[in-house]
């Protein structure tokens, strides 16, 4: 949403916006009270998120090498983006600032097998979180992660 604000303070300088211009906001406008519920019960869970993260990771792969330590920080910072991206409806955002640098990283230490099972796990965790017409706006945004890191 915040890009397409100001994609469209640019194309309207000068002129009133147009009704086709001006959709996405009421679009963001009638899921923005689920929007803000959703990002509030992740903040509020994040510590949970986190541990049920870690707990799944490792009742899927109990052989697996133990990253959680290393990388407890970086799955906090991308749950946080992730639910701004939710709040403010701006998964571009999240693509282009925190995924693609996040995907540089993971390929230099050779993290795409942890990724694999810390961000299907996510998938699975947070609907337990959240409401279904919450997870319904969420999940996308939580998918994009696997699209981009896996």
């Amino acid at each position: 949403m915040l890009k397409q604000f100001g994609d469209l303070t640019l194309e309207a300088d000068g002129r009133y916006a147009q009704d086709y211009e001006l959709k996405f906001l009421e679009d963001y406008l009638e899921s923005q009270e689920i929007r803000l519920s959703a990002y509030t019960k992740i903040r509020d869970n994040a510590d949970e998120i986190i541990e049920a993260v870690r707990v799944g990771k490792q009742k899927r792969n109990p052989e697996f090498k133990d990253y959680y330590v290393t990388c407890k920080r970086d799955l906090i910072d991308l749950v946080r983006y992730c639910a701004a991206a939710l709040l403010f409806d701006d998964m571009e955002r999240l693509r282009t600032n925190m995924l693609l640098w996040f995907q540089t990283i993971s390929r230099a230490y050779n993290f795409e097998n942890d990724n694999i099972d810390t961000y299907e796990v996510l998938l699975n965790v947070i609907p337990n979180f959240l409401t279904p017409e919450e997870a319904k706006l969420a999940l996308p945004i939580f998918e994009l992660n696997c699209a981009v890191l896996v």
